[in-house]
């Protein structure tokens, strides 16, 4: 079955015409799409998208887990409600931007490496090499402090709250208030706080208190400014390195690219990073890359005899083999 749909994969060509820069609004409560006049921003976004997608496509992105995996990780997919099945056909993105306006929002979507859980990105592989990630630390609060001339300071912004705990916690709270357009008096559903010994009011007032440089940013729907601040940074990174026939997969605050271009990866995010904010943030790696039987020492696929281990990955390997036939 598996064999079969990611076959399909390659026989499914992305339609590199249709339209790529989406305008969505809020109508009646709901998020629709909305139709638009092209500008010249649009159309130089556009044309940057499409280079963008055209490098995409002539790489091919992959997931080398066990053959006996894959069914785990379809479980694992259909618990998580904000996570779309692999396709591994998905593999050009579009632009959506928010709230009616082509200055908020702005990131890109639609890249089936996108809805791999964090616990499986590892073994991404892009024309069989294997990958590193590298991530925006704190891009959030970064984003908002420097947006309007303040300093984060060296301490953690969600360790600061809770005194280091509870952070993951601590860290959806502080986004849903910069999201937010409201007081948010009442706790947002999707937050869990079952653990802390205190109520969703005492929390709110406890982020308040650790950033008092940005008390008056929160509730006032800042969050979508700064998505479209972060995707011009995005852009700047895919449109260097596509203009290098190299691919760097963007999740939303981070990106994966081959190991081999770890250092120009961290250097690109840094350089598009200060381009939009003319200050600097910290970059961390977040994927311990796995020296498994496929790779040499240097990362690069092996090339001598199949061995036990990587006939438990024939899926992966008959997939790359195809690609490796369809591009000559």
């Amino acid at each position: 079955m598996y064999w079969n749909f990611f076959r399909v994969a390659f026989q499914i060509k992305p339609n590199l015409n249709e339209e790529t820069i989406i305008l969505r609004n809020n109508i009646d409560g709901k998020k629709v799409n909305v139709p638009y006049e092209d500008v010249r921003k649009t159309n130089l976004y556009r044309s940057n998208l499409k280079i963008i997608n055209e490098c995409f496509l002539r790489h091919w992105a992959d997931l080398r887990i066990k053959n006996t995996e894959y069914t785990k990780l379809a479980e694992r997919i259909n618990e998580d409600s904000g996570k779309e099945p692999i396709d591994l056909s998905r593999r050009t993105l579009v632009r959506i931007f928010t709230k009616g306006s082509f200055e908020k929002g702005g990131r890109f979507y639609r890249g089936w490496w996108q809805n791999v859980p964090s616990e499986y990105r590892k073994f991404i592989t892009i024309d069989e090499s294997v990958t590193t990630e590298y991530d925006f630390s704190q891009l959030s609060p970064h984003m908002l402090y420097f947006a309007y001339n303040h300093e984060l300071g060296e301490v953690d912004a969600y360790d600061r709250v809770l005194d280091g705990e509870h952070r993951d916690v601590v860290k959806q709270a502080f986004n849903a208030m910069v999201q937010s357009s409201s007081p948010l008096n009442q706790k947002p559903d999707k937050i869990n706080m079952d653990g802390l010994e205190m109520d969703w009011r005492e929390l709110r007032q406890r982020i308040l208190d650790a950033h008092k440089p940005i008390q008056d940013l929160f509730f006032r729907a800042e969050g979508n400014k700064l998505q479209y601040r972060d995707s011009c940074v995005a852009e700047s990174v895919m449109l260097q390195f596509a203009k290098q026939s190299q691919v760097a997969l963007p999740i939303h605050d981070s990106f994966i690219m081959r190991e081999g271009f770890a250092g120009d990866l961290e250097e690109a995010m840094r350089r598009a990073f200060y381009d939009e904010f003319q200050a600097d943030i910290p970059i961390k790696r977040e994927v311990i890359i796995e020296r498994i039987a496929l790779f040499d020492e240097e990362g690069n696929p092996r090339t001598d005899a199949v061995t036990r281990d990587d006939r438990k990955h024939s899926q992966w390997y008959d997939r790359n083999t195809l690609w490796l036939h369809s591009i000559g």
